[in-house]
């Protein structure tokens, strides 16, 4: 979803904080800041509620969840030639039921859970709209604890967060969410 990998959020991070990229306490910071990006990672997924619509093969009447790229958070919708079908849940969390379906492939239209940034080279599964606001998170919770100006510093990227985000959620709805639908 993005080109933009952990360790350049955290460098762009450390520049806003005008902190030195090459003292003895960067890793200390790294860890701090890996963190809070992936609190505002877990925000934004609540806040977005971030959703895809995925093709996957139909066998037997049975949908596997977890051939899907992203981890599912809720299935909102099971379509084929663009009009949604009935599907129930399965056995198990993974695997959805579709009664009455010939095999084929369907399109999946989900809620995804973005995976944590662990690693340098991860990429926030989130849009790139959302980058700058983890770098805005990640500034504002790392100076909460310093000094007044800090803090000042820190309300301010927090606020700043928050009303972007509230902006953007806008562009974030689903493509359901507002819908009444008829089954005769």
């Amino acid at each position: 979803m993005s080109d933009v990998t952990l360790s350049e959020l955290i460098e762009q991070a450390l520049g806003e904080l005008d902190h030195p990229e090459n003292t003895a306490a960067l890793p200390l910071w790294q860890d701090k800041l890996m963190r809070f990006a992936n609190e505002a990672i877990v925000d934004m997924t609540e806040t977005f509620r971030p959703w895809r619509r995925d093709p996957l093969p139909l066998n037997n009447g049975t949908l596997n969840l977890s051939a899907l790229p992203y981890r599912v958070g809720k299935v909102l919708g099971v379509e084929r030639d663009g009009m949604r079908v009935p599907f129930y849940y399965g056995a198990n969390a993974v695997t959805l039921r579709v009664p009455g379906m010939e095999d084929g492939t369907v399109t999946v239209v989900y809620r995804y859970l973005p995976r944590p940034l662990l690693e340098a080279t991860d990429e926030p599964e989130l849009p790139a709209a959302c980058h700058p606001l983890i770098v805005m998170y990640m500034v504002g919770r790392f100076t909460v604890h310093e000094d007044a100006q800090g803090l000042s510093q820190a309300n301010m990227m927090l606020s700043l967060y928050e009303t972007r985000k509230r902006r953007l959620k806008l562009d974030f709805d689903e493509p359901t969410g507002y819908a009444i639908f008829n089954r005769y």
